[in-house]
Parts: C-alpha cells; sequence; structure tokens
C-alpha cells in the first residue's frame, strides 16, 4: 500500500469543506458577489427557488444551522468556520497560498497517515499540530513549521526519537508522545535541554520505558518544563517513582496529571540523593476478601451417617497465578509464559530485545468451610525486577479460579481400627443370621408359619388390587408438573493487586 502523507490527507479535508461549491465559491447562487453580477437560472427545475436568489446571509445560515448538509463535522474549529464564511462573502480570496497562511492549528486525526512530507513546510504560520491516531513510524523535524508550539503524536508507531529531535521547531512548547513504541533506554537522551529549550509540557505516557534513574536525570535538564506524564510506563511500576521524580524535578507543578502540593515535596526531599540505597524493582499487594456464589455442597451430595468413615472433610481455595523472577517454594508451580513484545522499525540505536519468558507461580489461600459468604482476608506481597515482564503480565490478565478440595478421614489409632472392623463383622454376622431366617424353606422341611393376631394379611404383603380397565383409568394421576430450578448465584470473588509505594 503506498504511504499516506500529510498534505494527502490534508487536502482530503480541504475537499469536503466545499470551499468552491454550493453553498461557498463564486457560484451563481451567490447574489450578491460581483463576479455573478446579474445571474441567470442555470436551471430551470429551479424556478422560482432557483439558489442563485440566496444572499450571503442565507448561505452563511445554510452553513451552521442544524441538521444541515453543510453542517461542520468539528464545530470546535473556529478556524475552520470562519474560513468557510469568507467563502462565501469572499471567495476570491480562497488561493492555495491563502489557506496556508491562514492556519495556526490543524488535525488530521484516524487517516491512516504514515508519513510527515515537506509540504507541511508551506503552513509557516502553523503553531499547533494534532497528528493523533496515525501509522506514523517517524518524524522527520525538518519537515516541520518553524513556528509549530504545540505537536502531538499520540497513538502511532513511534519506537526511536532520533530523526525527531535533530533539529526540531525552536518554539515548541508541548511534545506528546503517549501510547507509541518508545522502549530503549538509549532514548534519553534525546530528551535534554539542547534539543528542547522551551518545552513546558511532555507526554511519554504508556510507552515501555523502564529506565527511571537515566530518564529523570535528562530531563531534569529542561529548566522551563512543568507538566511531565509518564504514567503507563514499566517504571511508573517502582516503589520511589512518584517521590524520586518529584525530588528531580523541582521545577515541575504536575506529574501524571496529579498536582504537586507543598507538603507532597517536603515529604520526599532528599530521596534523590539516597540514589544508591533506592531499588529499580516494583513490588505488589494481592488482597482476597469474600467469595460469594458457591453452592452448598449438603444439598448437592448425600451426606454419609456421623458414624460411618470415611468422613469427609470440604474447603474452599482461592487460587491465582502471579509473575515470579525466580520461581521457588513448594506452593508454587511455576508455568513460562511466552510475551512478545510490539515489533519496532529497524534502528541502528534500537536494541532489539529477545521474547520475554515470564514465570508465574500458582498462589492459594488457606482452605475454608463452606458458607454463602466466606471470609478469606488475605494478603500477599509480591516483588518483580523485569518490569517490562510484569506490565505484559498484566495486561495479558491474571488467572483466578476457586477449588474445592475433598479430604477422606479414618481414626489414627489402629486399635480403634481393629475395633470398628470387629464391630463390622459383628454386625454383619447378625445380618446374615437375619437374612439366613427370612430366606424361604427347602423343599422337606417344615415350618410354621405366625398368622397375625387379628387374622388379617401381613401389612408388608399387600394385595393386588383387581379393577377393570375403565377404574385403572380414573386411578390414574396427572403428573405433577416441575418447578423450575431456581436461579444459579453468580460466583464472585473480592480480590485486589495494588502497587506498594
Amino acid at each position: 500500500m503506498d504511504p499516506i502523507t500529510v498534505s494527502e490527507a490534508l487536502r482530503r479535508q480541504l475537499e469536503g469543506l466545499c470551499l468552491k461549491s454550493f453553498p461557498c465559491g463564486p457560484g451563481s447562487w451567490n447574489k450578491s458577489h460581483p463576479a455573478t453580477g446579474n445571474k441567470t437560472p442555470i436551471d430551470a427545475y429551479w424556478e422560482d427557488d432557483d439558489p442563485g436568489d440566496e444572499t450571503q446571509d442565507a448561505l452563511c445560515d445554510l452553513l451552521n444551522q442544524p441538521r444541515s448538509p453543510w453542517e461542520p463535522d468539528d464545530k470546535r474549529n473556529s478556524e475552520v468556520q470562519h474560513l468557510r464564511e469568507l467563502a462565501v462573502k469572499c471567495p476570491e480570496k480562497i488561493t492555495d497560498q491563502f489557506i496556508c497562511s491562514y492556519f495556526r492549528q490543524l488535525r488530521i486525526v484516524d487517516e491512516e497517515v504514515t508519513e510527515v512530507d515537506a509540504q507541511l513546510l508551506k503552513f509557516q504560520n502553523l503553531e499547533e499540530l494534532v497528528l493523533s491516531a496515525n501509522k506514523i513510524t517517524t518524524v522527520h523535524s525538518g519537515n516541520l513549521p518553524r513556528k509549530l508550539k504545540v505537536l502531538e503524536l499520540c497513538y502511532n508507531h513511534i519506537s526511536s526519537l532520533k530523526d525527531l529531535s535533530i533539529n526540531p521547531p525552536p518554539l515548541l512548547q508541548h511534545l506528546g508522545l503517549a501510547y507509541n513504541r518508545i522502549q530503549c533506554s538509549s532514548q534519553s537522551m534525546f530528551l535534554t535541554a539542547d534539543i528542547w529549550p522551551n518545552l513546558v509540557s511532555l507526554d511519554l505516557s504508556f510507552n515501555d520505558l523502564t529506565d527511571l534513574f537515566s530518564l529523570v536525570s535528562r530531563i531534569s535538564t529542561l529548566q522551563s518544563l512543568r507538566v511531565l506524564t509518564l504514567q503507563g510506563n514499566p517504571l511508573a511500576f517502582i516503589t520511589t517513582y512518584r517521590g524520586y521524580t518529584i525530588d528531580c524535578l523541582p521545577q515541575l507543578f504536575v506529574l501524571d496529571e496529579i498536582l504537586i502540593l507543598p507538603d507532597e515535596r517536603h515529604k520526599f526531599s532528599g530521596l534523590s540523593k539516597k540514589k544508591e540505597i533506592l531499588e529499580n524493582i516494583a513490588k505488589l499487594c494481592v488482597r482476597i476478601g469474600k467469595v460469594q456464589g458457591i453452592p452448598n455442597p449438603n444439598v448437592l451430595t448425600e451426606q454419609p451417617n456421623p458414624g460411618d468413615y470415611p468422613i469427609t472433610t470440604i474447603t474452599y481455595h482461592v487460587c491465582y497465578d502471579f509473575m515470579e523472577d525466580q520461581p521457588s517454594g513448594d506452593t508454587t508451580q511455576c508455568q513460562p509464559h511466552m510475551f512478545s513484545p510490539m515489533q519496532q522499525t529497524p534502528e541502528e540505536d534500537i536494541e532489539q530485545p529477545d521474547p520475554l519468558n515470564i514465570h508465574t507461580g500458582l498462589y492459594k489461600t488457606v482452605g475454608s468451610h463452606w458458607d454463602e459468604s466466606i471470609e478469606q482476608e488475605y494478603v500477599r506481597e509480591h516483588t518483580a525486577a523485569d518490569l517490562l515482564a510484569l506490565k505484559s503480565f498484566l495486561l495479558s490478565g491474571m488467572k483466578v479460579s476457586v477449588t474445592e478440595e475433598k479430604i477422606l478421614s479414618w481414626p489414627k489409632d489402629p486399635e480403634e481400627n481393629a475395633t470398628l472392623s470387629k464391630q463390622d463383622k459383628q454386625v454383619g454376622g447378625k445380618e446374615k443370621d437375619k437374612a439366613r431366617s427370612s430366606s424361604s424353606p427347602e423343599k422337606g422341611n417344615k415350618t410354621k408359619e405366625r398368622k397375625p393376631k387379628s387374622g388379617r394379611e401381613r401389612a408388608e404383603t399387600p394385595k393386588t388390587p383387581r379393577s377393570s380397565s375403565g377404574k385403572h383409568k380414573d386411578a390414574e394421576t396427572k403428573p405433577a408438573e416441575e418447578e423450575p430450578p431456581p436461579p444459579i448465584a453468580a460466583l464472585t470473588v473480592e480480590i485486589e493487586v495494588q502497587l506498594v509505594c
């Protein structure tokens, strides 16, 4: 597929504004425009409602009326609205040169742009350029207008800042690079005051940066920086991330969209000087609370008599898998998972890491007996040194399950077992004798039958009633309608994974 440039996407947007067609432009429909003079109807179909009878005010109303076919897609862009009105009142001014000098801001969003070409330099007065949600892999700073103050490149495929940092616009105040593929620690060398002397706001959120100490040391040279966003990067998992960043950047006002208050700055004062004791690891705390929705096992299964053996004990556990740096421990069953990092453009200064081999361990809570609401009260802290692997693990989703454990138990005392077996034999012998006495007599043997005192037949051998076919039909009863089973309650587990700061 051919690359789509910024100028090509911009041309399509300008065509959609209808600057040279009805209701804009110098057509016969513009009654007040001197170039049309005394117009003549262009089509008899219009009869008395010919567009040539429209005044400029009426044409401008068509541009702004709700539900009008010419209603703009982006009503917030006042420049576009003013340009369209100008195309009605003074259409002769709408030239390519005028359009390039007219715009101060351009938004080209979700247009599948892959290249920022040199045609953008024609917009000499451009101050704000938004190219979000495209497919840009690199930006050559030489193709950016020199008066640019805001450059937004979020949701693209940028992995290297080398080309962007060669000779960027000197007046740039905001640089947005969120949701890209910036990963290697070497990219921090392109974020210094020599390259961005007037940068006030920097957004690097939701990339794959892991080296907090190297990145902050380079950013600390940006003396004009007041707003910094790093959330969504693996380095934000580090325990001392926020405190260390605040103490290293005294000129900063906002970090990760949270205002830095004086008491917070005082709290972390001096932390930057303790770099040798700071660890590049993350600590996460897993808490498990109530478990609800487990069916009652006493209702689903028939319980044996209390004196029977074995005794069945049923308990319930909540199990979950979590990432481990080095698998160890008896209670952990490690299973490797493979996570492949995002594809990057081949650059000489970009490291190409191997696929991430993430080991996960299986953890479970202490067994609890059944209840409508089981309180687990489970708390465990996990540590991780591979921050990029930790991010991949959390994005893939943590598996949580509830297991039922049945334990069959017998008495431990062997004498008790012998007594129980002897009792079983005696009971078994009595049952055999009883069975023999109740069995039918053999041929040649005479047995006496006891008659009931009442002379009636025994209740154990009821008579088969005689009934005709008609009476048999009357005796039949309609089968009872089966009641629908009660709805099954949803199984819910309260689980919380919190970053330890």
